[in-house]
């Protein structure tokens, strides 16, 4: 039987909408993008706004509007950002007058520039020669070396869970289907909730925390979780639903986590040792190469002198 999740009726997330800093001038100026006349420019393109020698380019709202967006928001984000440019700007020529550049600035930027190079380039070595994944049976095996980094902080557990409306034709059939787990029941409750319920989840498959049922289940967590020992079938009601749960297996908290919960945790740990252990392996071969050529002076190396 094909095992699903189905989900009759979805709660839109709330959508996070990024606003840019705040804007003044031109409010159109992205709508005449692609359309406007050729005019005087400077080495950035099309200019839109100027302080005091600073330009700011069309070229640099194409890279922060989003795209296909409504004009009315494009025209708004474009005059926020610009505004928000023109502040900077001045604050920025203020702070030059105010604050004067000294080695301990120089230093700063010197240091945040190169760690930004040495970022970008070890990402890029990275992304070259680790292309490659971690195999299965390695993380495998780093999961049995390592019981003790992956425990649960909460109960997980496999079965199903399903929300009908107390009015629903079958409904007591269904109380009783749920509780089994053979192929031809889990057959009827399949196509009884497609047809009936607000949600249906079938979980046999893989595990899934017990805080999931968090909302969903008109139950208290922690009374659900002290009866697992004693019980895999749990039923509850309000005025409009009733919701009915079936657990199949149970792992409880303070138990090691099964593999298919620790499984992205394992992957990034090992990814990140994996990533260290090449960093090294590429700045010990750096060294010993230039090191071999000659391109390396000591002057007055510390562990030579304490040896003298």
């Amino acid at each position: 039987m094909a095992k699903k999740e189905k989900r009759l009726k979805v709660k839109r997330g709330k959508v996070n909408h990024v606003f840019l800093p705040a804007a003044v001038v031109l409010t159109g100026a992205l709508l005449l993008l692609g359309s406007c006349r050729e005019e005087a420019t400077k080495e950035g393109g099309v200019p839109i706004a100027e302080v005091e020698g600073s330009v700011l380019y069309q070229e640099d709202l194409q890279r922060v509007i989003p795209l296909n967006i409504p004009a009315a928001d494009s025209a708004r984000l474009a005059d926020e950002y610009i505004r928000s440019w023109i502040e900077d700007q001045l604050l920025y020529k203020q702070a030059e007058h105010n604050v004067k550049a000294d080695e301990r600035i120089d230093r700063m930027v010197q240091e945040y520039r190169k760690s930004l190079i040495l970022q970008e380039y070890q990402q890029q070595l990275i992304e070259q020669k680790l292309s490659s994944g971690i195999r299965e049976e390695d993380m495998r095996t780093f999961y049995d070396s390592h019981k003790e980094l992956f425990i649960l902080k909460e109960p997980a557990i496999k079965g199903l869970f399903i929300k009908a409306p107390k009015s629903a034709p079958g409904l007591e059939e269904l109380k009783k289907w749920y509780k089994r787990n053979d192929n031809a029941t889990l057959e009827k409750i399949e196509k009884y909730s497609f047809r009936n319920a607000i949600i249906y989840e079938y979980f046999y498959d893989h595990w899934v925390p017990l805080s999931d049922l968090d909302g969903k289940l008109k139950m208290n967590l922690n009374d659900l979780e002290h009866n697992l020992q004693s019980n895999k079938d749990f039923q509850s009601e309000d005025d409009e639903f009733c919701y009915l749960l079936h657990v199949e297996e149970f792992v409880l908290e303070g138990k090691q986590k099964p593999y298919e919960l620790a499984r992205p945790e394992i992957n990034s740990i090992m990814l990140s040792q994996r990533q260290v252990s090449f960093m090294e392996q590429v700045k010990n071969d750096l060294y010993n190469r230039h090191l071999e050529m000659g391109r390396i002076k000591y002057y007055n190396k510390p562990s030579e002198q304490a040896e003298q």
